[in-house]
């Protein structure tokens, strides 16, 4: 493996979001704040670990199996395997996940309650191994009482997709940890600001806004005024907005700068994105459109 994939097979094992099933649900924007890794890296490093078979992802909602977890933490006793059949039941994964979950269930976990493992098994149809076959196209199981028509997958960052629930939930949570706004809600109106985004931008272009956002000094409220002007409304405003903050997170890779440059070039480039704004105008409209924490 690359060492991006090391690090992120390690982060996988011992990451707070895990459980004792190895099986759980992480946003590319949890682990991108915790590795402190931008979206396409955390992408490229689980595509990674899928080919060689460490993990697998589903990329519509975001579950993760790790594919040798129980053969590396094999529960002490029959009550942690009681306890471990009380987390299977309690979880929210797509059958696919549950069903390669309950493969290793059966092959490592001797004390986890075989009753559940059959009841699974009895409304289950078979289904195409994704580590069978190292490939990205799986064939979703499904209860035989309730048959969907197989779909077709599409990435979450393929531009001008449609944007589901979970994507606009990534890029708040990504917003949220950035920002440090944990209380902040994702109401209707920054749900629609989210998703005129996605119409133009991939998710991962609009996280690089926010981030840009983040590294500005004067918008985090190094200004006269002391207020921070980083909400997803003034973000997300525009197409010249949204590229103007993508242009300041490339250039913090350039090397670093002062805190007296850095909010001299900001305010520079706001007011040569449109010569009849005044500064005073600036303050005037972001204020109006800023989301409070």
């Amino acid at each position: 493996m690359s060492e991006d994939a090391r690090m992120l097979a390690l982060y996988l094992m011992t990451c707070p979001h895990g459980n004792m099933l190895g099986c759980f649900r992480l946003p590319n924007a949890y682990a991108a704040e915790d590795l402190k890794w931008d979206i396409e890296r955390v992408s490229k490093g689980f595509d990674e670990l899928f080919e060689n078979g460490f993990s697998y992802r589903c990329q519509r909602t975001f579950w993760v199996f790790i594919r040798k977890y129980l053969q590396w933490n094999q529960f002490e006793n029959p009550n942690v395997g009681k306890a471990a059949g009380k987390l299977f039941d309690s979880l929210s994964a797509p059958h696919q996940i549950k069903a390669l979950l309950i493969n290793a269930l059966r092959e490592f976990s001797p004390s986890f309650p075989r009753a559940k493992m059959d009841a699974f098994d009895e409304l289950s149809i078979p289904f195409e191994n994704p580590f069978g076959t190292i490939s990205k196209t799986v064939v979703v199981a499904v209860a035989v009482t309730k048959p969907e028509p197989e779909q077709e997958q599409t990435h979450v960052e393929r531009r001008g997709a449609s944007p589901d629930r979970d994507v606009v939930q990534e890029i708040f949570a990504y917003w949220q940890k950035t920002m440090e706004a944990p209380r902040a809600q994702l109401d209707d109106k920054r749900v629609k600001v989210i998703k005129a985004a996605l119409k133009h931008y991939e998710p991962r272009q609009v996280c690089e806004a926010i981030l840009g956002c983040s590294r500005s000094a004067w918008h985090m409220g190094q200004n006269d005024r002391g207020q921070k002007y980083n909400g997803l409304n003034l973000i997300l405003r525009s197409a010249d907005y949204i590229d103007k903050f993508i242009e300041m997170a490339s250039k913090q890779t350039n090397g670093p700068e002062t805190i007296e440059e850095r909010n001299a070039r900001i305010l520079a480039e706001w007011i040569a994105g449109d010569a009849t704004v005044t500064p005073d105008v600036i303050d005037v409209e972001m204020e109006e459109v800023t989301d409070e924490a």
